[in-house]
């Protein structure tokens, strides 16, 4: 699965191709361009999530030409590079800044610094984005059905899995901002799932929801073992649907503020 497209524009085939190999790892995909004029050729032929162009070709400086890739990037972000080892950096990310780019990065670039790169875009693209994205991971396909189907009567936008090894290959949660997850789950668990998405994703609410395992294993102790590693708010199981859309709203609260509230939504599909 591809978390998200890149058109890459250098006329340095080698680099375009280094380039495409490191975005290929991170599991984002790349459409390689060679010029200005072949750039904007996909461009409107195609959606990216992220313009990766080199800060000249041989027709001269990408500058040149922002209000041209703007005119049909479909809000993609717009990401200069900058060859240092020409010389090229200081002049090239100064111009990038004034012109509009929303980043700009060195070149010859490492995997990490394509990473963060990376990172900033799904973080550009949540920050525009109208309706929260909350995944739900639950093995238990009709109460997961009725989650999703509860969440999207409100408004969000929701996406599920059934297990965590399935969120992490599936899923780009770098456009997630809630994990609704059950804790006693086939595979890795939602105690580990939840402190891997803590770690690679601190912009990730989550939500814990579990039963005990027994009479001396309680939901309280499980629910503990999740708050331990990371979880931001907890649900014992049973609950009801309101109790649940609270706890996802409280997250969303603390992550964004009181203005982003979906209370109305919820009053509306409560109230009798």
């Amino acid at each position: 699965m591809s978390l998200g497209s890149v058109l890459v524009m250098d006329q340095n085939r080698d680099q375009a191709q280094r380039i495409s190999s490191m975005l290929h790892d991170q599991k984002w995909t790349s459409v390689l361009s060679f010029d200005q004029k072949m750039a904007m050729r996909l461009l409107k032929g195609s959606r990216f999530h992220l313009l990766l162009f080199d800060a000249y070709d041989g027709q001269g400086s990408t500058m040149q030409i922002v209000d041209q890739i703007r005119a049909h990037s479909q809000e993609a972000p717009l990401a200069i590079m900058s060859d240092a080892w020409r010389g090229q950096a200081p002049g090239a990310g100064s111009g990038a800044s004034t012109a509009g780019a929303d980043f700009v990065i060195a070149k010859p670039f490492a995997p990490d610094k394509l990473k963060a790169l990376l990172a900033d875009t799904n973080a550009y693209h949540r920050a525009r984005s109208k309706d929260h994205h909350v995944l739900v991971v639950e093995d238990d396909q009709d109460m997961r059905l009725d989650i999703c189907r509860v969440l999207k009567q409100v408004g969000y936008k929701v996406s599920f899995a059934s297990n965590m090894e399935d969120v992490f290959f599936d899923h780009n949660l770098g456009m997630v901002d809630v994990v609704l997850t059950a804790v006693l789950i086939p595979g890795i668990g939602g105690i580990e799932g939840t402190f891997q998405i803590k770690k690679d994703f601190a912009h990730c609410k989550v939500v814990a929801m579990s039963q005990g395992v027994d009479d001396k294993i309680t939901a309280i102790h499980v629910l503990a073992a999740a708050k331990a590693a990371g979880a931001d708010a907890l649900l014992p199981k049973p609950f009801n649907m309101h109790d649940l859309l609270k706890s996802v709203q409280s997250v969303i609260r603390a992550k964004e503020g009181p203005e982003e509230s979906n209370q109305a939504a919820i009053d509306a599909l409560f109230d009798p």
